[in-house]
C-alpha cells in the first residue's frame, strides 16, 4: 500500500473553539479511516499582536486538554 506524501502545514480558520473541535474531530476521523495515513499532527493556534501562539483558554487549558477523542 502506498503512503500519502508529506504535505506542508495547512491552516484552517475557525471562528471559535467549537468550530476548532469540529474540524479536528472531522480530520482525525478522515485520517483514521485511511490506511495510507500513518501519522499526523494537529493543534490550535491564535493570532495575537502579529504573532501565532498556542491556544490556551482562560483556565490555561490547551486544545489537547479540551478535546475529547473518545466521542
Amino acid at each position: 500500500m502506498d503512503r500519502l506524501p508529506v504535505r506542508k502545514t495547512t491552516r484552517i480558520e475557525v471562528s471559535d473553539i467549537e468550530g476548532a473541535i469540529l474540524v479536528i474531530h472531522t480530520l482525525t476521523q478522515r485520517d483514521l479511516n485511511d490506511d495510507r495515513v500513518t501519522d499526523n499532527v494537529m493543534g490550535l493556534e491564535e493570532f495575537n499582536d502579529g504573532e501565532w501562539s498556542e491556544y490556551y483558554n482562560d483556565d490555561g487549558e490547551s486544545i489537547d486538554d479540551i478535546i475529547n477523542f473518545s466521542s
